[in-house]
């Protein structure tokens, strides 16, 4: 696109160059840009895009979008960006890539717990029909077959149009999106029309960004005010308070709801109810385990009942239908005992976690539960989420690191055992406290008896443990794995045992 055609009417102001200089695609991130692109130069909380511009420029940049006046490299157009410089880069990178909002269904899913599962489902249904989905989340980005690890649940604007670009490019019948409240609040997604908005449920996280739960939800409700139609969960507080706010949402929920599911049966190999509809009734048996997997099927037809899909195509599908990597992921290598790998990171996902769990126990087995907190997140969420493992039921609790990012494992531990009752710290055989999670996981397996259910809490798909800013390769399934085979599992770094720590 021209550079004079792409900056009409957003309000920039083009202060040098020839306004028939081409700009092939837009980025604010300099290491991405690619010959005939433009370079958008923003000032962000820990970096300043500005002195990157001429790695930009090396790499082939064409034009400069600027928040300040700057001495424009040899070449290359310059225009400077409006007040708000986050907006104009989402319209920028939306208009650079054809609008495909515009041309092909977006459904966007929004909420604390279930976007992931839920995205998951949406595409994996309209795969199996034939029709292609693409798909934006937590664990990977999609078009058409191509698929590519994600580094963030919502990406920057730029990369998120140039995924919808990609998508509808490879015939997708539709694009699924997580929908975070980082990128609601920081415009990733402004100027994005999408077809239907669905908010799941609502509950402590992300407290380090957000000031207060008021700021999170309202940083969720923003997605509504972009969708054509719109499903909340009637049996979610914040569900109520957005139906009550906007009479054009539909209420869905297990047990009420325009869509809703009767004479559900949660059974150790699946699931089944009749999903009532406006549009009919509908026998639905999947291989999903759980109440919170039931919600999150529930939601997936909803969402793309709402879109214009005919269900009656994608009920031959459900079957075969499975889980988001790393939620609620079975292990098993023949051991007597269960193994469930989950992402598990906020008090109301843990115990809807522990809750599936006790259903899913062999009678007379102990449920174990292995979780950690992240370090430089929410340190008040600490000891709700290790309350939430003791009222959830956990026979057997190892408490370990997650992310410890730039925290001490240790500091993190001691905000979330104020959460767990002296008694139970005090009883080895119930609380075994070990900061380095390689060797929690090799001591959880070797502790479980036959018919023991042991839960994997927090880290789910990641491949990968922060520790001190460093991402070392790690993964809960692998762990897992070489500890049932009894391999050594691999510790490229390692977490000081304190002598706090259980034997």
């Amino acid at each position: 696109m021209r550079f004079g055609e792409l900056i009409q009417g957003l309000g920039l102001s083009s202060v040098h160059g020839d306004a028939g200089t081409d700009v092939l695609d837009v980025d604010c991130d300099s290491r991405a840009i690619k010959p005939g692109w433009g370079f958008i130069a923003l000032k962000g909380g820990s970096a300043d895009g500005h002195d990157y511009i001429h790695q930009a420029v090396a790499n082939g940049a064409s034009a400069i979008f600027s928040e300040r006046q700057i001495d424009c490299p040899n070449g290359c157009a310059l225009a400077l960006l409006p007040s708000k410089p986050r907006e104009a880069m989402a319209l920028l990178a939306k208009r650079v890539n054809s609008s495909p909002d515009e041309k092909m269904p977006l459904v966007a899913v929004t909420g604390t717990n279930g976007k992931t599962t839920t995205t998951t489902l949406i595409r994996q249904l309209l795969m199996a029909s034939g029709m292609g989905c693409g798909l934006i989340g937590t664990v990977i980005n999609a078009a058409g077959g191509v698929e590519e690890n994600a580094v963030l649940t919502s990406p920057e604007s730029p990369s998120f149009y140039r995924w919808a670009k990609k998508s509808l490019d490879a015939g997708d019948a539709a694009l699924a999106l997580e929908a975070s409240s980082v990128a609601l609040a920081s415009e990733r997604l402004f100027g994005a029309r999408f077809k239907v908005g669905l908010f799941t449920n609502l509950t402590q996280d992300h407290l380090d960004f957000h000031q207060g739960m008021e700021e999170y939800f309202e940083a969720k409700a923003k997605l509504f005010s972009q969708c054509e139609r719109g499903l909340a969960n009637i049996e979610d507080e914040y569900g109520r308070r957005l139906l009550a706010n906007n009479s054009a949402l539909i209420p869905y929920g297990l047990d009420s709801g325009e869509y809703r599911a009767e004479n559900l049966k949660l059974r150790h190999d699946g699931t089944s109810f009749i999903l009532v509809s406006p549009k009919g009734r509908y026998a639905i048996n999947s291989p999903l385990l759980g109440r919170f997997n039931a919600y999150n099927a529930l939601s997936a037809l909803a969402a793309l009942s709402e879109a214009g899909f005919d269900l009656e195509a994608l009920l031959p599908h459900l079957e075969a239908l499975r889980g988001a990597p790393g939620r609620l992921e079975r292990i098993d290598a023949g051991q007597p005992f269960g193994v469930m790998v989950d992402y598990a990171h906020t008090p109301d996902a843990l115990e809807k976690l522990l809750s599936t769990g006790r259903d899913l126990l062999a009678l007379g087995g102990r449920l174990h539960v292995l979780f950690g907190c992240g370090g430089d997140r929410d340190r008040t969420k600490r000891p709700i989420m290790a309350a939430a493992v003791v009222a959830g039921g956990a026979d057997v609790i190892w408490h370990t690191s997650d992310n410890t990012r730039g925290e001490d494992p240790e500091r993190i531990l001691d905000d979330a055992a104020a959460g767990i009752p002296a008694e139970i710290i005090k009883d080895s055989k119930r609380y075994r406290r070990i900061s380095d999670r390689a060797l929690a996981v090799k001591a959880a397996i070797a502790d479980c008896r036959p018919g023991d259910l042991l839960l994997l809490a927090g880290k789910g798909h990641e491949p990968y443990q922060d520790v001190m800013g460093t991402k070392h390769p790690y993964s809960d399934r692998l762990a897992v794995e070489a500890a049932l085979n009894g391999e050594e599992i691999p510790r490229p770094w390692a977490l000081e045992e304190r002598s706090g720590d259980h034997p």
